[in-house]
């Protein structure tokens, strides 16, 4: 890419890393991501890649991109990945005034299986969530990790539940008001244990809170992106040689499998999960037929006959 271009991809790389406060192992991949898309279009056009070659581009150009990927036998999520690098990198430069070309956003992403996160074991969750403190420099940043980590495991909470409470959710009271998918409100327990990281991580925290204020702040002290935790629990993973499907989902998976396994009834965790139908429940704790089968013929009257 010539220097102009050059300058404004450098420029989209620090917003990224500034407004969106992404990882570095995020901000390499997006980065690679589009070095490769300029790559093809230089040999594709034998020629150094400008600002005007990028308004030029029309969906064709993209779809070549697309099958070129293909031709080297990447997954469907490298694909998808590559492309949304694509499209974050050519919004920037619409949004900045700097093209006008909106033609990538016609180039659909290759379908995925959607696949529920397999459960953790209880023991690999809870070491999951000790390490959590232990594996960072500063004390309250481990602090706020593990709290992170406990409302996911142990109240089942999503990433953007957790990380959408302010610091007046944390009352007296020995419950959460979650606001959750399609604004559905529910109250989910808090544990005293659970409670007691939190304020542990408050305390210990170099913020002056205010009731409005986001609960979990990362190191600038705004509101924690989700990619912080994703990235944290890919520290941990490493470290302690954990299974791929130990992901801050599997934790509120876990969360729904461990209650069924203890003998939780299915109305209840549909409750606690936020699920507006209980076949989504099912679905989520993965209950097997041979299972449910097993509680109709101990309980239900016609099957004592």
């Amino acid at each position: 890419m010539n220097k102009s271009l050059e300058e404004h991809f450098n420029n989209w790389i620090e917003h990224l890393q500034k407004v969106r406060d992404l990882s570095q192992n995020t901000l390499i991949s997006y980065k690679h991501d589009v070095t490769k898309f300029v790559e093809f279009i230089f040999i594709h056009n034998d020629k150094e890649l400008t600002i005007n070659d990028l308004n030029k581009l029309t969906i064709s150009d993209f779809r070549s991109f697309l099958t070129n990927l293909r031709n080297q036998n990447l997954s469907n999520v490298s694909i998808a990945r590559v492309i949304s690098s694509l499209k974050s990198f050519f919004n920037y430069l619409i949004q900045s005034e700097i093209i006008e070309n909106s033609a990538i956003q016609s180039l659909k992403s290759p379908r995925q299986k959607k696949s529920i996160p397999r459960p953790i074991s209880a023991e690999l969750a809870i070491e999951a969530i000790k390490y959590a403190e232990e594996i960072e420099n500063e004390k309250w940043v481990g602090l706020r990790n593990k709290s992170i980590l406990m409302l996911l495991y142990g109240c089942g909470l999503r990433i953007s539940e957790a990380l959408n409470l302010n610091f007046k959710d944390i009352n007296t009271e020995d419950y959460l008001l979650i606001k959750g998918k399609g604004g559905k409100e529910r109250m989910v327990p808090l544990m005293d244990n659970i409670k007691s990281e939190i304020y542990k991580y408050i305390n210990d925290c170099p913020k002056n809170f205010t009731n409005d204020d986001p609960l979990f702040v990362g190191k600038r002290m705004d509101r924690l992106s989700p990619r912080i935790v994703q990235y944290t629990l890919e520290k941990i993973r490493l470290n302690l040689s954990l299974p791929e499907t130990a992901t801050p989902h599997a934790l509120r998976h876990s969360f729904a499998t461990h209650l069924l396994d203890s003998g939780g009834d299915l109305r209840t965790i549909q409750e606690l999960l936020g699920h507006s139908s209980l076949s989504t429940t099912q679905k989520y704790t993965k209950v097997e037929t041979e299972r449910l089968y097993e509680a109709y013929s101990r309980t239900h009257p016609l099957a004592k006959k």
